[in-house]
C-alpha cells in the first residue's frame, strides 16, 4: 500500500463518506498539557471509521463479485459499515459476528439487510468460522483490516487531518488489527515523516504492541470496554507497516479507558465507545510524552452498548467523588435514622439510596447499620460529610 492507493480512495469515496470535523478541545488540552485535536470519526453514518475501507473495498469489486455477494467476520462496527454500503450499492453481505458482540452493534447491522450469524467467543474463532463460510457459498471475503483496500480507506483519516491541521506534530490511533494505524501512518509518514505517530492497545488484548517490541503478547483475557479492538493478533499486511513507521505503541487498563469515554462525554458532549476512547486514554495516562505537542487523537468509533454506557457513567461519577457510599451506626430507636437524614440535607449532599440492616451487621442488638448511596460535589464535600458526622458522635465507612 502507498500514499498513492490512499489518495485513489479518497476520490473514489468521496461524497459517499462524511469529512469528519478535526476540532481542537481547549478543555482536554488543559487538563493533558498537549493541545488536542480531536478527529470525530463516530460522527460517520455508522459511528465508526470502518465505512472507508469497507466502501473502497466495495467499489473495486468485479460485476461478478458483486452479484455473489460479500461476507465479513466483525465485531461490530466493520459489520455495520459493510451492510450500510452493501445496500446503497446492491451487493448482498453476510456478516458473521462473535456470539460477544453487544446487541446495538447487532441490531444496527441487521437494519441494513444483511445476513446475520453469531458464531465463537472471540474473533479469532469467528474469523475461521467465516472463511469456511465464504469458500462454502463463493462469497468474497472483506477482512476487517487485513486487506490492502481496506488499510488503503482507513488511510484517508491520515490525509483529511493533514489537511485539516497541516501543522499537527503527533498523532494516537487505537489499535486493533491495524487496518487503521496502517492507514494513517502511510498517509502522514509519506507527507510529514516528522510527525510522531502512536497506536494504542488495552492491556488484556496487546498482540500487536507485543510484536512491534518484539514480545509475547500477554494472554488475552475474555472481555474488555474496548471489544473494537480486543483483536488477538495483528495482520499479515498491517503488522510490517506498524513496524517500518509506528513510532510506538503504548497500552492502557480498562480503568483509563472508562475514565477517558466519562470526559469525552462530560467535556465535549460526545458518545465514544471503550475502542475509540484509548487514544485519549494514552495521552492521560502518558502525559509527559505529549505536553505542548499538537496531536491528533483519532475518536475511531461510537457504537457502545447502552448498558456498558450506563455503568461506566455510574463508575465514573463515583471516580470522581460524586457518587459514594457510606454505612452509617445508628441507635435502633424511633427518630434516629430522621435525625440522620436531616444532617446529610443540612451538609448539602442529596440521598439517591437508603437501607437499613437490623440481622447482620451492628455493633448492639439496640444498633442499626444504615447504608447510603449519595451525590456529591466531589472528594472535597465527602470529607466535609464524612468530618460533620464524625464531630457529632457518629461512626461512618466508606463503602
Amino acid at each position: 500500500m502507498e500514499l498513492e492507493d490512499i489518495r485513489q480512495a479518497a476520490v473514489r469515496i468521496d461524497g459517499q463518506v462524511e469529512r469528519t470535523p478535526l476540532t481542537r478541545s481547549e478543555t482536554l488540552s488543559r487538563l493533558t498539557g498537549a493541545e488536542i485535536w480531536l478527529k470525530f470519526e463516530n460522527l460517520q453514518f455508522t459511528a465508526s471509521f470502518k465505512e472507508r475501507g469497507a466502501l473502497n473495498c466495495l467499489l473495486q469489486l468485479s460485476g461478478s463479485e458483486r452479484r455473489r455477494g460479500v461476507i465479513a467476520m466483525s465485531a461490530g462496527n466493520h459489520a455495520q459499515a459493510l451492510a450500510y454500503h452493501g445496500q446503497r450499492l446492491g451487493i448482498p453481505t453476510c456478516i458473521v459476528m462473535p456470539r460477544s458482540t453487544p446487541n446495538t452493534k447487532v441490531e444496527q447491522t441487521r437494519i441494513f439487510g444483511a445476513e446475520i450469524h453469531l458464531e465463537g467467543s472471540v474473533f479469532d474463532e469467528t474469523r475461521e468460522f467465516t472463511r469456511r463460510l465464504a469458500e462454502e457459498r463463493g462469497l468474497v471475503l472483506v477482512h476487517p483490516y487485513d486487506d490492502p483496500r481496506v488499510m488503503a480507506g482507513q488511510g484517508t483519516v491520515g490525509l483529511e487531518m493533514l489537511e485539516q491541521q497541516p501543522d499537527l506534530e503527533a498523532v494516537v490511533v487505537p489499535v486493533g488489527g491495524g487496518g487503521l494505524i496502517s492507514g494513517i501512518a502511510v498517509a502522514l509518514k509519506s507527507q510529514r515523516p516528522d510527525i510522531h505517530v502512536t497506536g494504542v492497545q488495552v492491556e488484556r488484548f496487546n498482540a500487536a504492541a507485543a510484536a512491534f517490541r518484539e514480545e509475547s503478547a500477554r494472554v488475552a483475557k475474555p472481555a474488555t470496554v474496548a471489544e473494537g479492538i480486543a483483536v488477538k493478533s495483528p495482520g499479515t499486511n498491517t503488522l510490517p507497516i506498524i513496524r517500518q513507521l509506528v513510532d510506538e505503541m503504548l497500552e492502557v487498563s480498562e480503568e483509563q479507558v472508562e475514565d477517558a469515554v466519562f470526559k469525552l462525554i462530560e467535556i465535549e458532549k460526545t458518545v465514544v465507545e471503550g475502542a475509540g476512547a484509548a487514544g485519549l486514554a494514552a495521552i492521560m495516562a502518558h502525559r509527559d510524552a505529549f505536553t505542548a505537542r499538537k496531536t491528533g487523537v483519532v475518536l475511531s468509533g461510537g457504537n457502545i452498548d447502552m448498558l456498558v454506557l450506563a455503568s461506566i457513567l455510574e463508575r465514573g461519577m463515583v471516580r470522581s467523588g460524586r457518587l459514594v457510599r457510606l454505612q452509617v451506626e445508628i441507635a435502633d430507636v424511633p427518630g434516629a435514622l430522621g435525625e440522620l437524614t436531616r444532617l446529610l440535607g443540612e451538609f448539602g449532599s442529596n440521598i439517591i439510596d437508603i437501607a437499613q440492616e437490623r440481622t447482620f451487621g451492628g455493633s448492639s442488638v439496640r444498633a442499626t447499620l444504615v447504608d447510603l448511596s449519595l451525590q456529591m460535589r466531589g472528594e472535597e464535600q465527602i470529607d466535609h460529610v464524612v468530618d460533620g458526622l464524625e464531630a457529632r458522635g457518629y461512626e461512618v465507612q466508606l463503602i
